[in-house]
């Protein structure tokens, strides 16, 4: 048990102590702590022991490993996605290392958190980012508390961020005619990925992973995509991995329109030396063309949202386009494209193709989903 020792009322530091052993019986390490006032003592006495009893006691030093040296432990001894792997390792040296990676995992309060929060608010950096760095920051500290180094996660008790699920809004997507714009600008080297993004709604990296034959008797059966990750010498290359949300091996079936034809024998697509591009490279050359086109600087995301916006208009089944997207569930689709501002778009909405106006073309599953 707990005992409590009072020093007397002349006692030049904190009067009351609090000694106490560590889980593992009479021969575990013992531990004292100063209080000034006995109440103080007489509770983390009452807490020391009920920890002890409920297997929830935590070393005090424990929590005094760097927050620097705790992430690097955390990154190694998880299992992700070499693409995630990427982006979590980059999120922590960019964003939240500079700022917290002196402090020990122990220091770091619900308020520091706050702080991180709005530096990033005020740097302009929009709400959906700063979600992606949350969700790492929280797994950090997750994991601490996991292994008791800490007792509490300070991510989780800090004031929620705002949601940052926005409405896309189809009047400030990209028009049919800046897309072919786009396309040629960008060269034909890189113009199979705009088309694919813009007519069957891929991600960038995914356009990046598509062969020849995977486009077959008006599907496209995506089954890979292109993500920059660290090899075993240390330095990020260009790699192929499987699709967001899914694991090795598994595909997703997309409606390919006849239009994409021309660009077919053009994939896969590659970068100036004949190696693979990675989405970041892809971007730059975007940016490129938009500034010489003299365009509103849209996001090559944009052509997915453009796709998602002209099918659900032309009347496909929110699940089907959920499901073609690759969404995690039919509830991120709806909270981002319906279904209100899309029941006001034109339903006969066509997309230009590689050489010519794209006639509509039945789509699986669907009734008049146009490229």
């Amino acid at each position: 048990m707990a005992q409590i020792i009072d020093k007397g009322p002349g006692y030049g530091g904190k009067r009351w102590r609090v000694r106490y052993r560590e889980p593992g019986g009479r021969t575990a390490r013992q531990r004292e702590k100063a209080f000034e006032r006995k109440k103080e003592a007489l509770a983390f006495a009452a807490k020391v022991e009920n920890d002890k009893r409920e297997n929830l006691y935590i070393d005090p030093d424990a929590g005094k490993v760097s927050l620097r040296q705790h992430a690097q432990e955390w990154l190694e001894s998880k299992s992700m996605a070499p693409g995630t792997a990427e982006a979590y390792e980059r999120i922590l040296r960019l964003h939240i290392l500079p700022h917290l990676g002196r402090r020990t995992l122990a220091q770091v309060t619900a308020a520091d958190v706050e702080g991180l929060y709005a530096r990033w608010r005020q740097a302009g950096t929009a709400l959906s980012t700063i979600q992606s760095r949350r969700i790492v920051l929280s797994g950090l500290f997750s994991h601490a508390v996991r292994h008791r180094r800490i007792p509490a996660n300070p991510v989780r008790e800090a004031e929620k961020l705002d949601s940052p699920v926005l409405r896309v809004d189809e009047r400030s997507l990209p028009s049919l005619e800046e897309i072919a714009a786009l396309a040629e600008e960008i060269g034909p080297r890189l113009e199979p990925a705009v088309w694919l993004m813009a007519c069957c709604g891929v991600r960038i990296g995914e356009s990046l992973g598509v062969f020849p034959e995977d486009i077959s008797g008006g599907v496209l059966r995506l089954r890979r995509q292109v993500i920059r990750a660290k090899g075993a010498s240390g330095k990020y290359a260009a790699r192929y991995a499987p699709l967001k949300h899914r694991k090795e091996g598994e595909w997703r079936d997309i409606p390919a329109p006849g239009k994409l034809n021309p660009v077919i024998d053009r994939l896969p697509v590659r970068n100036n030396d004949g190696g693979m591009p990675y989405p970041d490279l892809f971007r730059k050359s975007w940016d490129r063309a938009i500034r010489r086109l003299g365009i509103r600087e849209y996001n090559p995301h944009d052509l997915r949202h453009k796709w998602a916006t002209v099918t659900l208009s032309n009347g496909v089944p929110l699940h089907e386009v959920s499901r073609w997207m690759g969404h995690a569930s039919i509830r991120v689709t709806a909270d981002r494209y319906g279904p209100e501002h899309l029941t006001a778009a034109s339903a006969a909405v066509r997309c230009s193709g590689p050489s010519s106006t794209v006639a509509g073309q039945r789509m699986p599953s669907a009734r008049s989903a146009r490229c």
